[in-house]
């Protein structure tokens, strides 16, 4: 037996002295309760309980005669069995928390921060991927019409795509319906939604601001070292700002 293994064998729901029996039988092949106590120094009193347990776990197998004899299971079969048997416990907790997700006992928060690189591509991706009708991208660099320009121009042929920004002549040889802002939606351009709760850090420079369906509001600024998101939805203002862009912009 090598120390190493007990912490793995830990990790499977075995206590430790399950990690010693079980580990000392592994390396006798077989063997008496009395040879595995006295190889695996777990108390002689604890032995036939943890054996037994074993056995019913379906780690061992057990041989009757006088004295007992316990003998180890295929290593490959046992863990394959246990593998599988993980998977479906995650898949059925899986479900279980989606039907709970459904009924949310809270209300939602109408606004929220992400503050992780993580956090905000994958949010992108899931409004990219879930948005049904329209979809307004408020858009202050170049850059990121250039970064994200592959995932957003499949969405042209689907929905209504509208791509605003202040001065349409830096965004030249980007392929998508680009609008330039007039009037009072040049001040939205203008507007930082939520910076207060990002706190104090340092220049801002804003990166888009995206409405999707009349209901889903994102937004990306960096400030200082960091890049920051504000996710909102479900909110009346956000269906309405969405109406008046697109009302403004294909009006001019």
């Amino acid at each position: 037996m090598t120390p190493e293994i007990i912490p793995g064998l830990r990790a499977l729901g075995m206590n430790e002295y399950e990690a010693n029996v079980y580990s000392t039988l592994v390396g006798l092949q077989k063997a008496t309760a009395r040879d595995i106590h006295e190889v695996s120094g777990v108390p002689r009193g604890r032995i036939y309980e943890i054996l037994n347990d074993l056995a019913r776990r379906g780690f061992i197998g057990v041989e009757e005669g006088s004295p007992t004899s316990y003998y180890m299971l295929d290593i490959d079969q046992v863990f394959d069995r246990l593998k599988a048997d993980y998977i479906r416990s995650l898949e059925e907790t899986r479900e279980a928390l989606r039907t709970l997700s459904i009924k949310p006992r809270l209300p939602p928060v109408s606004f929220f921060i992400l503050r992780s690189g993580w956090a905000i591509e994958n949010h992108i991706s899931s409004l990219f991927r879930r948005v049904k009708k329209s979809m307004v991208i408020l858009c202050y660099s170049p850059e990121f019409l250039k970064k994200y320009c592959g995932i957003i121009k499949p969405l042209e042929r689907k929905i209504n795509l509208y791509v605003v920004v202040r001065k349409k002549e830096e965004y030249v040889g980007i392929n998508l319906p680009i609008y330039e802002a007039r009037g009072t939606v040049i001040e939205l351009l203008e507007t930082r939604p939520m910076m207060d709760e990002i706190g104090p850090s340092g220049v801002i420079r804003d990166e888009c601001s995206i409405l999707v369906d009349g209901r889903d509001f994102f937004a990306i600024v960096t400030a200082g070292s960091g890049r920051y998101a504000v996710v909102g939805s479900d909110m009346p203002i956000i269906n309405y700002l969405q109406k008046t862009i697109v009302e403004r912009v294909r009006a001019e």
